[in-house]
């Protein structure tokens, strides 16, 4: 009887890992890619990694502002160009893809900490671009005083603005949440 029982559970155990394997076959041989829910993200919300690769083209659509619009005098930054990639690529990291929900508060804290810190003695030569700026260091204190992931997404979306126009990427895909839209 208890090799009956022995064989009933090993079978059982088996068709589980064939059954396993063969879902995972299916999911991973489609190409396809499964959205996660709450994504930060620009585009349609329904389409594919491979799909949005396919929006990035090789036309420039804004051109790189000049370095000396935006000084950093007392900071680890050179210029306007590192300063905001450096953070924009943070976000991306910490927050899209639905990493909003789970992101470190610490790391958020710490971050908005640096970007306040990077603020001082800047000198900013555009008024739009310094009015961002502002909106980047408002938000950055509502994140240091709480843990607020609506704030987080703001800082998110401002440096991916940013990111594009002062820049310069070679797509158009913006939140529209800046009032520097390039030169």
């Amino acid at each position: 009887m208890k090799h009956k029982k022995w064989i009933l559970l090993s079978s059982i155990i088996c068709l589980f890992f064939v059954l396993a394997g063969w879902v995972s076959w299916t999911l991973f041989s489609s190409g396809k890619s499964a959205e996660p829910m709450n994504s930060d993200t620009t585009s349609n919300p329904g389409t594919t990694i491979e799909e949005k690769s396919e929006d990035f083209s090789e036309e420039v659509v804004n051109e790189p502002t000049k370095e000396d619009i935006v000084v950093f005098s007392a900071s680890e930054f050179e210029n306007g160009h590192d300063f905001i990639e450096e953070f924009h690529d943070f976000y991306n990291t910490t927050l899209c893809w639905g990493r909003v929900v789970t992101a470190d508060y610490k790391d958020q804290q710490e971050t908005a900490l640096s970007i306040v810190e990077a603020f001082k003695g800047v000198k900013i030569q555009d008024k739009r671009l310094s009015e961002d700026f502002i909106s980047i260091e408002n938000t950055a204190k509502q994140v240091i005083e709480s843990d607020d992931r609506d704030a987080m997404i703001k800082l998110h979306r401002l440096f991916h603005d940013l990111d594009i126009y002062f820049n310069g990427y070679s797509k158009d895909d913006t939140f529209g949440v800046t009032e520097y839209k390039g030169a």
